[in-house]
């Protein structure tokens, strides 16, 4: 039998501080576990970690600033076309240390597998799955055409996205979309290829649960948020329900205190008086600077209750959502309406309210004043969440997904080689 191997590209990667690479770590653990061997190529340094089947590849753009035309013309492209991180000259890198890796195993059972967002990591699937014919299962952490992170890109920006994302569909063996509401717009927009489209939800690890921690002395509750606030993401309307609740006696300053801890964009706050007068009030702190990952789950894990961000995207879930589940302490999700966020925490047992972002002042701040009327328990997610997010449970079906595209890709090559004998 021929050894099976998963060939990752993972531009994020532990042990990076970057939730990126969370997704798939979780998923070359448990493969390996099943009998695979998962060799991972991914830009974050390994030097850190010789116990991973895995290997850096820099990213010239970033390692290399200003050096030499590559680094102009991915410039241009991040300027005028696609603008974040591409990873276009790291594809190229990438897939060159792929093929030197696959010499190295010429017998293998090879499944190419890709982790967007960067750009760069499907591109190096494409590339290599093209060239080696080989089975190429491409996830996507983020839509690529419509990602609502994205507010400000222009028409033609949107549009390049959507032709990359439709190049990728094309090329790919299996596309993978990590919430329902991603993968059923896909099935929708593209039913033609809608065989493709396979839903695996983000998730947690088993073997790395986040418990409640006791609860600090302390005279006045903490309502806790560790992580970016980025393009979209913005906390401004919330604040300023807090600001005038606070301001009519309904909440007390003294008694409630909320913590912003992790890297901030200016627009995501409101302006610089108000800020000034919510954190000398004393209910307001703000903690400006990404933190590591041991330092997040700690805050997130003595707070009173866990306050979630996400008042731009009727289709993303982030990570953080299932560490909040696994604590249990009452979440308060600021969210637009009828999102999988809202229907993940109906089902999870979980204590927890909704501000919806599209919400007048006068109901954003009723919502908001019941949240802190609930008094309800903290109270560990129930089995239901536990059998749909597993992390070990979520990669048995990206296993199966694998044999699949190998027994149809193997299916193709007889059928070609009868082709090619009858000719």
């Amino acid at each position: 039998m021929k050894n099976k191997v998963v060939l990752m590209f993972a531009y994020h990667f532990p042990p990076e501080n970057a939730v990126g690479g969370t997704r798939p770590y979780r998923f070359y653990k448990y493969l390996c576990r099943m009998g695979y061997r998962c060799h991972v190529i991914t830009a974050a340094d390994q030097s850190g970690r010789p116990d991973l089947d895995s290997e850096t590849v820099s990213d010239p753009f970033v390692t290399g600033p200003r050096q030499g035309l590559g680094w102009q013309a991915e410039r241009a492209v991040r300027r005028f076309l696609l603008p974040g991180v591409v990873g276009m000259r790291w594809s190229l890198l990438a897939t060159c240390a792929a093929r030197n890796f696959l010499r190295t195993i010429p017998d293998a059972q090879v499944t190419v597998f890709s982790t967007y967002p960067p750009l760069g990591t499907h591109l190096a699937g494409f590339h290599l799955a093209r060239s080696e014919k080989l089975p190429w299962i491409a996830d996507f952490r983020d839509p690529m055409g419509d990602n609502p992170s994205h507010p400000f890109l222009k028409h033609h920006q949107h549009q390049v996205y959507r032709w990359m994302e439709r190049k990728v569909w094309k090329a790919a063996d299996i596309v993978i979309a990590n919430t329902d509401a991603v993968a059923e717009k896909w099935k929708r927009s593209y039913p033609l290829q809608s065989n493709k489209f396979q839903l695996i939800w983000n998730g947690f690890d088993p073997e790395s649960r986040v418990p409640a921690l006791p609860l600090p002395e302390r005279n006045y509750q903490v309502v806790s948020h560790v992580g970016e606030l980025y393009q979209g993401r913005s906390v401004t309307a919330l604040l300023e329900s807090f600001g005038r609740l606070m301001a009519s006696g309904q909440l007390s300053p003294t008694q409630l205190r909320v913590r912003l801890v992790g890297s901030t964009l200016p627009e995501s706050l409101p302006g610089a008086d108000f800020l000034h007068r919510a954190t000398a009030a004393g209910w307001l702190e703000l903690v400006s600077k990404r933190v590591p990952h041991h330092e997040a789950l700690a805050i997130a894990q003595t707070s009173n209750a866990l306050l979630l961000i996400q008042p731009h995207s009727t289709v993303q879930v982030p990570g953080k959502l299932f560490e909040y589940l696994q604590i249990g302490r009452p979440v308060l999700a600021y969210i637009l309406r009828g999102t999988p966020i809202e229907r993940i925490l109906r089902n999870s047992g979980v204590p927890y309210h909704c501000v919806y972002a599209d919400s007048a002042p006068a109901e954003m701040d009723r919502a908001l004043k019941d949240f802190f009327e609930l008094q309800a328990p903290s109270c560990p997610a129930n089995a239901w969440f536990q059998e749909n997010f597993d992390a070990s449970k979520q990669t048995e079906n990206l296993e199966r997904l694998i044999r699949l595209t190998q027994q149809s890709r193997s299916r193709r090559e007889r059928f070609a080689q009868r082709e090619a004998a009858y000719d």
